[in-house]
C-alpha cells in the first residue's frame, strides 16, 4: 500500500514537470506574427529599399508578394530610382565569343568628377551575342538565333520564342521597345531580302511580340522593304531607326508602338551620311552628321530636326561647335560619338579603344552646349581583341518580373 501510494507520487511529480517545462518553452518561443503595417507606409518603407532586398521581401506573405509584383508598384519602384548606373558592352567583331560587359558602381565617389566603370558583370549566358537594346532595368540580346531578355538586377533571364521558319541571322534586326500609352514591351522583328545585282531591298517581313504569359509573334503589315542600319530611339510612343533601300538611298523609318503602323521619312536633301546617325534633340527625333577625322580638331556637328514626319519635313541644318579644348583625352586622336542617351545627350571618345589603358570619354548636353559628366574605364584585356563593337547605355534597377 505505501508503495503504491510512493509510485502514484512520483508520477504525479514528473506530469507536472512536463507541464511546466512545457510552458516555459512556449514562453520562450512565442508564435511568428506579421505586424500589420498600413499598405500607404509599407509602399513608402519598401520604394527606400535597394532592389534585391525588395525581391526577398515578396517571401514574407502572399499580400506582400502581390503588391511588390503588381505592375503599379513596379513602375512606381522605377520612377522613383534616382541614381542609374552606366553599362558597357563590348564584343570582338570578329569573334563574338570575346565580350564583356561593364557597369559603374551604383554608388559613385560623390567627391569625384570622373565616374570610374569598372564591375565586370558576369554574364556568361551572352557568349556570341549581339547586343538588341536596353531599357526600364532590361537587356535585350540576339544570341545564335534566340532572343534573350534579362533583368540586370534581379537577373531574370527569359528566352522569346523562335520565330518560324527561323531567319538567316545575317539579313535579320531586332528592337526592344516600351509603348508607354499601354504598357507594353514589344519586340519587333526585320527579316529583309537583298538583290546583289541590283543593289537594293527587294523583300522584307515585320513581326511583333507583346512581352507577356502565352508571347508569341504575329506578322504585321509591312512598309516599303528596306534593311535597318542604326540603333533605334524611341520618343513618345514612337520607334526611330535608320534604314537603307538601295546602295544609294537611306531614310528613316518610324514605327508606332500603339498602332503597330509604320511610316518612311526622307533624309534632308543636304544629309550625305549613307547611314544616318539619330538622337533624341530636345523631345524631337534628329538626324546629326559629323567626321570622324576632324572632330577632334573643330568640333563641328550638323544636325537637323524633324518638325513633320508625314511630309518629311526638316528644319535647316544647324552648325554646333564642341567645346574640344576641355576634352583632354580628345587631342591628336579621332573622336568619335560612341552613343546618345534618352535625354538627348551624346557620348564621345575616341574612335579606337585601345587595349591595356584606360578609356576615357564623357557625355555632352547639346542643348545646354555643356559637359555633363565623365567617365574611365579600367585597362581591357588584350584578350577580347582591338576590332570592337561598342554600346553604351545608362539604366537604373528593376524589381519587374518577366512573364512569357
Amino acid at each position: 500500500m505505501e508503495m503504491s501510494f510512493r509510485l502514484t507520487t512520483v508520477k504525479e511529480l514528473k506530469k507536472k514537470k512536463l507541464q511546466v517545462g512545457a510552458s516555459r518553452r512556449c514562453r520562450r518561443a512565442p508564435a511568428v506574427t506579421i505586424l500589420q503595417i498600413p499598405e500607404d507606409l509599407l509602399r513608402e518603407i519598401l520604394l527606400r529599399l535597394p532592389a534585391k532586398s525588395v525581391v526577398r521581401l515578396k517571401c514574407v506573405s502572399k499580400h506582400w508578394c502581390s503588391l511588390i509584383s503588381s505592375r503599379c508598384f513596379t513602375n512606381l519602384f522605377l520612377n522613383t530610382r534616382q541614381q542609374r548606373r552606366l553599362f558597357m558592352h563590348l564584343v570582338n567583331k570578329e569573334n563574338h565569343s570575346e565580350f564583356a560587359l561593364l557597369s559603374s558602381s551604383p554608388n559613385p565617389n560623390p567627391d569625384s568628377d570622373v565616374s570610374l566603370v569598372k564591375r565586370d558583370l558576369n554574364m556568361p549566358w551572352m557568349l556570341g551575342g549581339e547586343f538588341v537594346s536596353a531599357l526600364r532595368g532590361l537587356l535585350c540580346v540576339r544570341v545564335q538565333g534566340r532572343l534573350l531578355i534579362c533583368n540586370l538586377t534581379t537577373k531574370q533571364l527569359v528566352e522569346l520564342p523562335t520565330i518560324m521558319p527561323e531567319p538567316n541571322d545575317n539579313n535579320v534586326w531586332d528592337y526592344f521597345c516600351h509603348d508607354p500609352v499601354h504598357d507594353e514591351y514589344k519586340a519587333l522583328n526585320v527579316v529583309w531580302e537583298e538583290s546583289k545585282e541590283e543593289g537594293r531591298v527587294v523583300r522584307s517581313e515585320h513581326h511583333v511580340l507583346v512581352l507577356g504569359p502565352g508571347v508569341s509573334w504575329r506578322r504585321i503589315q509591312s512598309p516599303p522593304p528596306h534593311r535597318p542600319c542604326s540603333q533605334g530611339i524611341s520618343i513618345n510612343g514612337v520607334l526611330y531607326y535608320g534604314a537603307c533601300i538601295d546602295r544609294n538611298t537611306s531614310v528613316v523609318m518610324s514605327f508606332d508602338l500603339r498602332s503597330e503602323e509604320f511610316a518612311l521619312i526622307k533624309l534632308p536633301l543636304d544629309v550625305a551620311t549613307s547611314s544616318p546617325n539619330l538622337m533624341n534633340y530636345g523631345g524631337t527625333i534628329a538626324v546629326f552628321e559629323y567626321s570622324v577625322s576632324l572632330l577632334a580638331t573643330n568640333g563641328t556637328v550638323d544636325l537637323w530636326t524633324l518638325e513633320d514626319g508625314g511630309k518629311s519635313i526638316w528644319s535647316n541644318k544647324k552648325s554646333l561647335v564642341l567645346p574640344v579644348s576641355l576634352m583632354n583625352f580628345a587631342s591628336d586622336n579621332h573622336l568619335k560619338m560612341q552613343s546618345t542617351t534618352r535625354s538627348g545627350e551624346v557620348r564621345l571618345a575616341k574612335a579606337s579603344i585601345v587595349v591595356n589603358k584606360h578609356v576615357f570619354f564623357l557625355t555632352y548636353d547639346f542643348e545646354r552646349n555643356k559637359i555633363t559628366s565623365r567617365f574611365k574605364f579600367n585597362p581591357l584585356s588584350a584578350s577580347i581583341g582591338t576590332y570592337l563593337r561598342t554600346n553604351f547605355w545608362d539604366d537604373t534597377e528593376s524589381i519587374m518580373y518577366l512573364e512569357t
